[in-house]
């Protein structure tokens, strides 16, 4: 979410992926992808600036948290040798406890 200035002082909240356009004539006018407009006080300038600053902290935050996490085990490791407790013992059908056989 950016935050954006309304005539009145108050402040707003918009999603920036729902804006559809920006225009700037003698006041900011914001375009939704709704068709809703919304009068502000920032230039077309500054809510470029927000948006590109939005999307630049999705990305880190992308790259972040889509990694591998200190938890996870090793990417060569033996299943057998890692157990989590949170997860039942699978088996694979058919490893001789006479499952497959029926």
């Amino acid at each position: 979410m950016i935050p954006v200035t309304r005539p009145d002082g108050s402040t707003l909240l918009i999603n920036p992926d729902r804006i559809e356009t920006v225009e700037d004539t003698p006041d900011c006018v914001i375009t939704m992808a709704d068709g809703k407009k919304l009068l502000v006080r920032e230039s077309a300038v500054e809510i470029a600036d927000r948006f590109r600053a939005y999307q630049r902290s999705v990305r880190v935050a992308e790259a972040r948290f889509g990694g591998r996490r200190r938890s996870d085990p090793p990417a060569r490791h033996n299943p057998s040798e890692y157990a989590n407790p949170n997860r039942a013992n699978l088996r694979v059908a058919g490893s001789g406890d006479g499952d497959a056989s029926r």
